[in-house]
């Protein structure tokens, strides 16, 4: 308990809470926007996608902005500062606004800034490693499985209170909460000066972010778009098309945070053990098999059943996607860090807007179809990222070999 007590009392347990509360914040909001915008306020399916493109768009332009100013030397506890106004912001316009166009211009607006506090809080965690010398996997994994500890309430919590207090309530909820992260934060998270001023004496100059942070990146994009597919459309496919209680897809939202926490803790350790790229193809492999299996349950047992599947390949995907890209672009952690989000964003955004347009035409179950084939092309690339190092790899090794021989003959003669 001793031990527990000093952890949160530390700047690594200051990080934990406030990454937590962060995440409670966006399960508050996030989960049931699809549900607002159709049941609450009675639009058509195909205005999810208008929403999400809107406020991904602008939170992919601010959060690339705001790591290239981190990595200038701005300080990145105010910008994340102003990230959590902005998501407050929008859960209070979203609490008041009814008509589309409202709503579309304050997500736009608001939670273009909230999208910037994932980055944000990211390259924070990763200079506090990197100043006192931790492993940065562990590190991450460590502090982003609070947000998974969150979600395990988190939705289940927003789905209730929904159902209970309405819509209007939730969102004034995570007005107020947000505000409190915000205060939790300006108190306790220190400047980020000494680690900049680290980077500075050792004259690290922001780069062009590698060819494999790209490439990497897009990958990690097409498992985003198969989560936020299946986020958006499962909640309207179990209480629109299968009639069970509007509280059940919050329930499989928190048991699949419950089953990926523990798998991102030990993600750090297979990542270790086997490589990071193919540890992240393994966890490819395991989300086809559970977007296959959605297709087949049709009862709650079932899905809460296949959750175990979601959880393993969620727990890898979100354990060490972050910190294999920093680990590319060791002199843009910033740039790195904001490239991750926004593609994690994009990845929402299109998940979003493909699941609106298919379920608009074909239906729920559907749309879940696209989960599958945004993996398995994650899967391909992946697959030859991983051919490509090894052939490289293999190349390097011919080569010194070759080179050690010329130095023996030389020696010899």
């Amino acid at each position: 308990m001793k031990r527990i007590y000093h952890y949160f009392k530390s700047e690594a347990g200051n990080f934990f809470v406030i990454n937590g509360f962060t995440a409670l914040s966006f399960s508050l909001i996030i989960p049931i926007l699809s549900l607002f915008l159709i049941e609450g306020l009675g639009f058509e399916p195909i205005y999810i996608g208008i929403y999400t493109v809107s406020y991904a768009l602008a939170g992919i332009v601010v959060s690339q902005k705001f790591g290239a100013m981190a990595d200038r030397g701005v300080d990145s506890k105010k910008l994340f500062i102003i990230s959590l106004i902005g998501m407050a912001m929008a859960a209070l316009s979203y609490a008041f606004l009814t008509q589309f166009w409202q709503i579309l211009l304050a997500g736009t607006i608001f939670m273009g800034l909230a999208r910037a506090s994932v980055p944000m809080i990211l390259t924070m965690i990763r200079h506090f490693a990197d100043t006192y010398g931790l492993n940065a996997i562990k590190v991450n994994a460590q502090t982003r499985s609070s947000v998974s500890l969150i979600w395990i309430v988190g939705p289940p919590l927003a789905f209730l209170s929904v159902e209970q207090l309405g819509f209007q309530i939730n969102f004034l909820l995570a007005t107020t909460l947000t505000l409190l992260v915000a205060l939790y934060a300006w108190r306790k998270l220190p400047k980020a000066d000494a680690a900049l001023s680290q980077q500075k004496a050792q004259s690290r100059v922001v780069t062009v972010l590698p060819k494999t942070v790209i490439y990497l990146g897009i990958t990690l994009f097409f498992g985003n778009v198969a989560n936020a597919n299946y986020i958006t459309a499962m909640p309207l496919y179990l209480t629109v098309e299968l009639n069970m209680p509007l509280s059940y897809p919050g329930l499989l939202l928190g048991l699949t945070a419950a089953c990926e926490m523990p798998i991102m803790l030990i993600a750090a350790k297979w990542a270790n053990r086997f490589g990071s790229v193919r540890l992240l193809m393994f966890s490819f492999v395991v989300a086809m098999v559970f977007y296959v299996l959605c297709q087949l349950m049709v009862s709650i047992e079932t899905f809460l059943l296949i959750q175990l599947f979601n959880g393993l390949f969620f727990g890898i995907f979100i354990g060490i996607g972050i910190s294999l890209l920093q680990n590319e672009a060791p002199n843009a952690i910033g740039k790195a860090t904001a490239f991750y989000a926004n593609m994690m964003a994009l990845g929402s955004m299109v998940g979003a807007s493909l699941m609106g347009i298919v379920a608009q035409y074909f239906g729920y179950k559907e749309a879940l179809l696209l989960s599958f084939v945004a993996i398995l092309i994650g899967f391909l690339m992946l697959l030859m990222f991983e051919l490509s190092s090894k052939r490289h790899r293999g190349a390097e090794e011919v080569s010194e070999v070759s080179e050690v021989s010329e130095v023996s003959e030389v020696s010899g003669k």
